[in-house]
């Protein structure tokens, strides 16, 4: 995790990284230490879905999902066969909807 809370003696929360040996943190409040932690996770999963839109933007999807890559036309065949919706919109249809 690289981080640690710890409580302070005046009741209050510190966040300490374990990566940098400091206290990033402190006199917060269980919501300050929720919002802390909630919002690096957010900022971690924005970089990676990033990392996975270049690679499928530039037409690489493989460097993303290895060999689990799929095509348009496979994700809609396993919606069909799995009870899903998006098979039956005729937007989804290749050449359809735009």
């Amino acid at each position: 995790m690289g981080s640690q809370i710890i409580q302070q003696p005046n009741g209050q929360y510190a966040i300490f990284s374990t990566i940098t040996d400091t206290i990033v943190m402190w006199d917060a409040d269980a919501g300050d230490v929720e919002e802390y932690f909630v919002t690096r996770a957010a900022n971690q999963e924005r970089g990676r879905v990033r990392d996975i839109l270049k690679h499928v933007t530039a037409g690489r999807p493989e460097k993303a999902y290895y060999q689990f890559v799929m095509t348009w036309t496979d994700a809609l065949r396993m919606d069909e066969a799995h009870g899903g919706d998006a098979w039956q919109d005729p937007a989804t249809q290749v050449g359809g909807g735009e």
